[in-house]
This record gives structure tokens, sequence and C-alpha cells, in this order.
């Protein structure tokens, strides 16, 4: 894996945790946070960290398969290089979906998707066992979210197995320290920081996507 695909996946990883990530899911992260205050220190970092971890995980089996399909469509230089090509359009579109937070970012998280896991995340969040925190995890790791879904492209676009689960799992760890003080994040930055973190972050997806285009075009040349 290029150095350029691991630093980038970690910039836009702590960027759009900051400016996008904590705002679509700081929500459940502090729930989870008030379910746990009544447990010990020990307890709570043990059941956050196991909670995240598990929202990696999904990150990480989403990222194998959409790293495989990757590489079942690559049988030939020309189709590689149409698949990063591919991949790069799919990153730029859903770099100004994401930046602009219009109708296309609505469109690209499509909500019905989150109706068949609402109703689980509902129904864990009302249990108190330690699986129900991993499940709880886990569940988070699948709601529908543009910039999962910008990693997904990645994913699928490196077109290897291998490769795609590395992404993902970069991107998944890199979202923990952010996501853990979501409840002190969201009270202390201001609405104008997050704006600035989430524009300089978008120029890093573009500048990515663009660069994704020129090494499909390079191949098909």
């Amino acid at each position: 894996m290029e150095l350029a695909t691991i630093f980038t996946t970690i910039a836009l990883a702590v960027g759009f945790s900051l400016s996008h990530c904590i705002g679509m899911c700081g929500g459940f992260v502090v729930a989870c946070a008030l379910k746990l205050s009544q447990k010990d220190i020990t307890t709570r970092i043990i059941l956050s960290l196991g909670y995240h971890l598990s929202r990696v995980l999904a990150y990480v089996i989403l990222g194998l398969l959409f790293g495989l399909f990757g590489s079942a469509v690559i049988f030939s230089g020309v189709s590689k290089g149409l698949l990063i090509f591919f991949a790069g359009v799919v990153l730029i579109i859903l770099a100004f979906g994401i930046f602009q937070r219009g109708k296309l970012l609505s469109f690209i998280e499509n909500q019905k998707l989150s109706l068949l896991i609402m109703p689980l995340f509902g129904k864990f969040k009302q249990k108190n066992s330690t699986a129900s925190f991993f499940i709880l995890g886990f569940l988070n790791g699948l709601l529908p979210c543009g910039v999962v879904y910008y990693f997904l492209a990645m994913s699928f676009g490196s077109g290897s197995l291998i490769n795609g689960a590395i992404i993902m799992a970069i991107f998944g760890l890199s979202t923990i320290p952010v996501m853990i003080g979501a409840s002190w994040i969201l009270s202390t930055l201001s609405a104008k920081f997050k704006n600035y973190i989430n524009l300089v972050s978008f120029l890093i997806m573009l500048g990515y996507g663009i660069y994704l285009l020129y090494l499909g075009f390079m191949v098909l040349k």
C-alpha cells in the first residue's frame, strides 16, 4: 500500500471525525457513555474500547468485502486502470456530497438503511450486558455514512482484499480518540472551527480523488 493512501486515510479520518462523524455518531457514543457512567473506571474503559473496536471490526469486514469485489474485477491492465479511474470519480462525488451536506449527501446516506439498524440499536441499548456494548459498536459501524462510503470506495479501488481491510482498519482506529472524547469535543469546538476542518478534509478528499483519476489514466495510457 502506498504511503499516500495511508497518510490520506489518517488525515481524513481525524479531520472528518471532528467535522462530520462526531455530529452523526456522537449521539450514539454519548448515549453509551451515559450507560457506563454508573460503572467503575476500569469497566468504563474496557467497555468503551470494546464498543469502538467492534465498530472498527464492522469497518474491517466491509473493507474485506469491497477489496474482494475490487480484486474480482481486475483481470487485465485495462480493467485495473478503469477500476482506479472509477474509484477516483466516486471519491470526487462523495467529497462534494459530504462537503455540501445537501440533497446529494442525503441521497448518499440513504436513511432506509438506518431503518434496518435502528430497531436493533434500540433493543440492545436497553440491555446492560457486556455483549450489548460490543453489538452496539458493531451496529454503529454499519450505519449509512458518506465518510464510510468514501473509504469503502478507496478499499474497492485498492483492488485487494488485504489492502481494503487495512484501509478501513486505519480509518476506524484513527477515529477512536475523537469519538471517545465526543461529549467533551461537542461542547468545546466552535462551529467555525468544525467548518474549517471540513473544508481542509474536503480538499484532501478531492485531491486524492484527482490523484486516483491520474493513476487510472496512466494505467490506461
